[in-house]
């Protein structure tokens, strides 16, 4: 299994934009990702993970240009959303959310592609809390692993907006670290 140190961004970006699959600390919790419009590494993630063909997979971007650029037009309200921190926004069918500074923007400006961000477990298990626990979990993938630190290990809140209605209806999806319902 190789390992990275979080320093070593361009060597990072470069094993992603090869196809590799990485466990790597995000904005929330530990994540298993790679670049995601390759799909044969984000099939590696789903089939590391236990999770469905079918399943989808968040993808994270340095900035709303990239969300643009990658998953077209924004409301101002998908907008006000995707710049809550720990916030996914579903954007034309694809759940984003932006990372606007830090370790992990400065990763995903190198890779230059969206990277998936889904937690790092096996399908149904408890979330990995450090990167020595990812190595044990995901011994038997062909995955890296950056060390990190740890975690408070709260999901995103994910939401979705109803644009059938005026002004748009914000539907929460799943609760986190980003917003609640309360």
């Amino acid at each position: 299994m190789k390992i990275f140190r979080h320093h070593e961004i361009k060597k990072i970006a470069d094993y992603v934009k090869q196809g590799g699959v990485i466990i790597y600390p995000t904005d929330t919790v530990w994540g298993i990702g790679c670049h995601a419009l390759n799909q044969d590494a984000v099939q590696k993630v789903k089939l590391a993970k236990g999770k469905p063909n079918d399943a989808q997979l968040i993808w994270l971007l340095p900035s709303i240009n990239a969300v643009m650029l990658h998953c077209g037009q924004i409301t101002p309200e998908e907008k006000r959303m995707l710049l809550k921190k720990r916030t996914s926004v579903i954007i034309n069918g694809q759940a984003v959310r932006v990372i606007r500074s830090g370790w992990l923007n400065r990763l995903l400006t190198a890779c230059k592609v969206p990277l998936v961000a889904t937690s790092a477990n096996l399908h149904g298990q408890p979330v990995i809390t450090s990167w020595r626990q990812g190595m044990m979990v995901f011994a038997e993938q062909d995955v890296a692993v950056v060390r990190g630190r740890k975690l408070k290990q709260v999901a995103s809140s994910l939401v979705q907006f109803d644009h059938s209605q005026v002004p748009a209806q914000i539907k929460i999806l799943r609760p986190g670290s980003g917003i609640s319902i309360d």
